[in-house]
């Protein structure tokens, strides 16, 4: 008998327990934010590539990258967004045969600026991995020689298409800001100079940086 009233307890409790739990509203802490905005710092890997336009020569060299991302989440740890990356990068500029020019081979200076869409997969509170996959243009411009700020062709250089891919690690501080490291690896389709054989100019940026959702 008592063990009959017993289990008529607990099934009683488990159901008026399962009906509250139904009636209660979602937990909003177990959605992520609408909407991120971030900021990064990026180091950049210098490369070498040539300018079928001009038929120069840029060497470039390590440089700094101040990145600006805005997210959408469309699923639980996962966003769509838009980023717009600037660096300012020193370079050896060597002159084509194509172009005349008081430089020659000298010291250069010039502009990196990328614009691209992405998905961001990974999030949440802690410590947890992260993938991103990119795709967008990059743009080669004012290219300016270094020691009199003379300018250089091209004036305005052409937006190439880019596509790229990386990982890292994020440490969520709250469901609504989190702070990350990642390596990104970028392919740049620039047209290059028909005499020089080489495969598309590959960036790695090593990159910091923090996000706040609202």
């Amino acid at each position: 008998m008592l063990r009959r009233t017993v289990c008529s307890m607990l099934v009683l409790f488990a159901a008026t327990a399962h009906a509250q739990i139904r009636r209660q509203p979602q937990n909003i802490n177990n959605t992520d934010p609408d909407y991120w905005v971030g900021l990064s710092l990026g180091y950049m890997e210098g490369v070498t590539l040539s300018d079928e336009q001009t038929g120069a020569l840029w060497n470039f060299g390590y440089s700094t990258q101040l990145r600006a991302t805005v997210e959408k989440t469309f699923s639980r740890g996962a966003t769509v967004g838009l980023a717009a990356g600037f660096s300012s990068v020193p370079l050896n500029y060597q002159s084509g045969q194509m172009f005349s020019s008081d430089c020659g081979s000298c010291r250069a200076d010039a502009e990196i600026d990328q614009y691209t869409a992405f998905v961001r997969i990974g999030g949440g509170t802690g410590f947890h991995g992260l993938y991103q996959f990119e795709g967008g243009v990059t743009q080669f411009t004012n290219f300016r020689e270094h020691d009199s700020g003379n300018r250089l062709d091209p004036a305005n250089g052409s937006y190439d298409g880019t596509l790229g891919f990386g990982g890292g690690i994020a440490y969520g501080l709250s469901r609504t800001s989190d702070i990350y490291i990642t390596e990104m690896l970028d392919f740049v389709f620039h047209r290059q100079n028909a005499d020089i054989q080489q495969q598309a100019p590959r960036f790695f940026t090593f990159r910091g940086g923090f996000r706040f959702g609202f």
